[in-house]
């Protein structure tokens, strides 16, 4: 067995003995809304509804600290105490999200500094400056009270630092960010000449002479300039993590501690794999209806539910540290944004156990009982503000039920994915300004693979550029547009070794630091797709140009937003431009290299085109899926631990067919199936591997 793996088996042995639930189920929970002895009134609900866990604490910073000079954790402790009366473990979170007034008042430099040069006024979350002196010192001070207080609970089982770090708009502006910037340049690129060339600042006559010049960057301005600000802030906001994290684990060492990354982890300005080396486990908060990948970019109008959305998401945070993880915060009904779809009466439960699918430890649901009023008073709970048990509540039941039934079979089961998709936050950063492809967005791009593997049935990791690649058969490889010495060798020695390796267009036109390698591509690249790049095209998303694929002569595809001109070399044309001067040229090929293959994909294809794609591409890499669904919202994915299992979760509103193997046996029922079998319409199946 290699490293990798005994680190593996080796983190999920600790993680199941370190928390002592089979599977963590409960909410997220206030008791500072409302008195105290309301909590002994929820525990009772809370217990008959299967809930065992609850996180709090993340916005009662005056409720902690009153005043500069003065902590009451009493209410709090109470609060703790009770539900574990009841063994409701608490996850407790720092709460320095939202800073007390009192704060605002005597520090008023406390707040962040925008682009423009003003700083913001009072009223919002997130609106401190993770860089600012007396900040720290208030937020490290409230996390060692807490730690200390708590240290030797039995019921706080581990602790969450702030709440959904870098979300709404997380950059700041003001003089101390400024000269932390300069120092974290210095200390990178050691001096100003070094620097002067990595960001080519000649052009525009932007040459500095003292890292005591640098300046913030805004985007649209020079682009290796604003990928370091972008990284700076990203470490900023980690280094601010470990404060508190330090804090805690000084005082309270057996206590682990997580974040809950947002935008249904989706978001792109703060580098999870660097946040992972220092958390005990990761959190995300997963709204499937309301927020997903598109927020991040701008929220779209037209919406169309897939499931391999939230999917990809599960995967992002399960590939980065290849353990399980917890979902801090599960959409449980309407939220307080946008709300683009009704939630059908069942699809909590299926969203439940497609986190548990995905090898989640835990799902809270946010939250329990929906505020009276305030900033989020919109957002249901699992009870309404008048604590009547209703439809929700009694579905939060039937999926606790199911949840912890399924869980003492399949034990400590994890997924097992024979493909990899790279994601690089810092790639993102580099399409962020839009220079590289106007209307070109980078997860979008990532998603349409992984949609397409997911409504393959196949179960797919999203992972590091830097992470071990050997144990994948499928490696894509999606707009490395940074690429390094290191990836590219990574690449072509998993290819020689077997893998099949997919390499999409943009890959390779920059090194890490944003700066041209003197060519087109990068030539590693080039010579391991086995093509000679002639020329480069971007056009805005409404232009397309039309493809023909050899798999399919019939069908009419499409390419846009780039375009790659280039030669073959010893490779097999798979699909060409059919229109514009493009015609005949080649837009996709695959190469023969040692026991692999290695596929270059010239465009951004339409979804069509990547659909009809895979199939091709699990055969050279030898993949084939344990069970099969044909309609696209049936969620498939494959586990291992002491036996292999198929968790089959239906999202639409018919009843559908599995197309099985190998012979399997359904875990709740006992049914034994061989070659089909249906999944009733918003219903669940599990599967062990006879």
């Amino acid at each position: 067995m290699s490293k990798h793996c005994l680190f593996k088996v080796f983190f999920l042995f600790i993680s199941s003995i370190s928390f002592g639930q089979s599977y963590h189920f409960g909410a997220d929970y206030y008791p500072e809304h409302f008195p105290l002895k309301d909590v002994s009134r929820d525990a009772v609900l809370m217990k008959a509804d299967g809930l065992n866990t609850v996180r709090m604490g993340d916005f009662a910073w005056v409720k902690m600290q009153p005043d500069n000079h003065t902590y009451y954790f009493d209410w709090l402790i109470q609060a703790v105490d009770t539900l574990g009366k009841y063994n409701i473990k608490t996850l407790l979170c720092t709460p320095t999200a939202a800073i007390p007034k009192w704060m605002f008042d005597e520090y008023p430099d406390v707040m962040q500094v925008t682009e423009t040069g003003q700083r913001k006024p009072y009223g919002k979350r997130r609106h401190a400056c993770l860089n600012n002196t007396n900040y720290r010192q208030f937020s490290e001070g409230i996390a060692t009270q807490m730690a200390k207080t708590f240290a030797n609970n039995s019921n706080v089982i581990g602790f969450q630092i702030d709440n959904e770090l870098m979300a709404e708009e997380p950059y700041c502006y003001c003089e101390t960010c400024k000269l932390k910037f300069a120092d974290w340049l210095q200390k990178k690129y050691k001096t100003i000449e070094a620097l002067n060339n990595e960001w080519g600042l000649t052009f525009w006559s932007e040459n500095l002479t003292a890292f005591s010049q640098v300046f913030i960057p805004r985007k649209g301005d020079n682009p290796g300039c604003f990928l370091d600000y972008q990284d700076f802030y990203s470490d900023c906001t980690i280094d601010f993590f470990n404060l508190q994290r330090n804090a805690i684990k000084k005082y309270a060492p057996r206590m682990q501690v997580t974040h809950n990354i947002c935008s249904s982890g989706f978001l792109y300005k703060l580098d999870m794999y660097k946040l992972a080396k220092t958390c005990d486990f990761l959190s995300f908060d997963n709204y499937p209806y309301t927020w997903t990948l598109e927020n991040e970019y701008a929220p779209v109008d037209n919406f169309d539910f897939h499931p391999a959305m939230a999917s990809m998401a599960l995967s992002q945070c399960r590939g980065t540290r290849h353990a399980p993880f917890w979902v801090t915060e599960s959409q449980v009904s309407r939220t307080a944004g946008k709300q683009r779809k009704m939630i059908e009466p069942g699809m909590v439960r299926l969203w439940s156990h497609q986190e548990l699918s995905h090898g989640s430890d835990a799902t809270l649901f946010f939250l329990y009982r929906t505020f009276e009023n305030a900033h989020e008073q919109m957002m249901n709970g699992i009870l309404d503000a008048d604590n009547i048990p209703r439809r929700r509540y009694e579905e939060v039941k039937q999926t606790s039920k199911e949840l912890l039934q399924v869980k003492q079979v399949i034990g400590q089961a994890f997924p097992v994915a024979k493909a990899a998709l790279l994601r690089d936050f810092k790639c993102d950063w580099a399409f962020e300004d839009g220079r590289i492809s106007t209307d070109f967005r980078y997860m979008r791009h990532i998603y349409s693979y992984y949609r397409a593997l997911r409504e393959h049935s196949i179960t797919a990791d999203i992972v590091s550029p830097k992470d071990n690649l050997s144990a994948y058969p499928l490696i894509i490889v999606p707009a490395q547009v940074l690429m390094t010495p290191e990836l590219s060798l990574q690449l072509k020695q998993a290819a020689e070794s077997g893998s099949t390796v997919v390499i999409t267009c943009m890959t390779g036109l920059r090194d890490s630091s944003m700066k041209s390698f003197g060519r087109i591509l990068n030539k590693d690249i080039e010579r391991l797709a086995g093509i000679e790049v002639q020329e480069q095209f971007a056009l805005l998303k409404q232009e397309n140009t039309k493809i023909s694929f050899a798999g399919n002569p019939s069908k009419e595809y499409t390419g846009g937003l780039w375009y790659d001109v280039f030669n073959p070399l010893a490779t097999e044309i798979l699909a060409s431009y059919e229109s514009r001067f493009l015609k005949g040229k080649p837009a996709v090929v695959r190469h023969k290299v040692g026991k692999g293959m290695v596929y270059y994909i010239g465009t951004v294809p339409s979804d069509e085109l990547i659909n009809d794609l895979i199939p091709k591409l699990l055969s050279d890499a030898a993949i084939v899926p344990l069970a099969k669904a044909n309609d696209r919202l049936v969620d498939i994915s494959e586990l291992k631990g002491m036996k292999k299992y198929v968790y089959a979760i239906n999202f639409s509103d018919k009843e559908q067919p599995i197309f099985l193997t190998v012979p399997m046996k359904d875990i709740i029922t006992n049914e034994k199936v061989s070659k089909q079998t249906m999944i009733k319409q918003m219903d669940v199946r599990v599967f062990e591997i006879e």
